[in-house]
């Protein structure tokens, strides 16, 4: 049984962890594989990351998630984080994590954040 599943809207590719668990558990090892690779299997990754089945994050879905980004960003992808539990805030806001990551308060907020900016 898969840890996550995916579904395509508006070409990002929106991500849903099942649990909080399978995120931050540090022998997970079959669930960072299998994300990695699958971003290794996007030619130019745009991931939304729904966070809402997360009620905390210890330092293994902390590397999980910093890995990801990172993977994504060398495949020149972007990923985008939404529906972040109070709780996952803060452990981000007081790691300074939200300034690395593009966070948004809801899906449509991060599909949007993908679409550029009109200039004028």
């Amino acid at each position: 049984m898969s840890a996550f599943s995916t579904r395509t809207v508006s070409d990002v590719l929106v991500i849903m962890f099942d649990s909080a668990s399978a995120l931050n558990d540090f022998r997970n090892n079959p669930l960072r594989d299998a994300l990695y690779e699958f971003v290794q299997s996007q030619s130019q990754p745009r991931f939304a990351a729904n966070l809402s089945n997360i009620d905390f994050l210890s330092s293994s879905g902390i590397s999980i998630l910093v890995g990801l980004k990172k993977r994504i960003e060398a495949r020149g992808g972007q990923i985008v984080l939404f529906h972040l539990q109070p709780i996952v805030t803060d452990v981000l806001a007081g790691m300074k994590l939200d300034r690395f990551f593009t966070i948004a308060p809801d899906e449509r907020g991060a599909i949007d954040s993908f679409r550029p900016v009109p200039t004028a």
